[in-house]
């Protein structure tokens, strides 16, 4: 269960943490995306999407779904550590990339603090983007005309993707 208040911690480069409704306003993605890098190195950049584009990017993307599965867990309340495995297989556009067909994941690690009742008080997320889009900027360049038609393709699908 989660607390009202519970906060999202999304850290690399030493990031701020987010509030639990500023995440849900900009969406998870781009909580997670979020960085510091010069726009012309940032290969999605999350401060131009919406919840709702980033989600759509995603899902294209991803058309059978992009799993996050628990692969350890290191301890237990009221401080919990885990290993985890993000993934799904490339068989959507990405940005203007073709899909691959390949698995594409990342692993990595994060932290959960519980209170007595084990409602989240607070979630850290350490891991690396750059294993992610690794596997998204693999395919070729295509033309922009091409990718948004297996967009509007790949929205039609089946709804039970999530």
């Amino acid at each position: 269960m989660l607390d009202g208040d519970w906060i999202v911690i999304c850290i690399y480069e030493g990031r701020e943490g987010l509030g639990g409704e500023e995440t849900l306003k900009i969406g998870s993605y781009n909580a997670l995306l979020k960085n510091s890098l010069p726009k012309e190195f940032q290969y999605y950049k999350a401060d131009e999407e919406t919840f709702e584009s980033s989600h759509e990017v995603f899902r294209s993307a991803f058309p059978r779904g992009f799993a996050w599965e628990v692969i350890s867990v290191y301890s237990g309340p009221p401080v919990i550590a885990f290993k985890f495995r993000h993934w799904g297989i490339f068989e959507g556009p990405f940005k203007g990339h073709a899909p691959t067909g390949e698995t594409v994941e990342f692993y990595g690690l994060g932290t959960v603090k519980v209170d007595e009742s084990l409602k989240v008080e607070d979630v850290e997320i350490y891991y690396d983007p750059g294993e992610l889009f690794a596997g998204l900027l693999k395919g070729p360049s295509i033309p922009d005309s091409e990718s948004k038609t297996e967009t509007a393709h790949s929205a039609s699908a089946c709804p039970f993707q999530h």
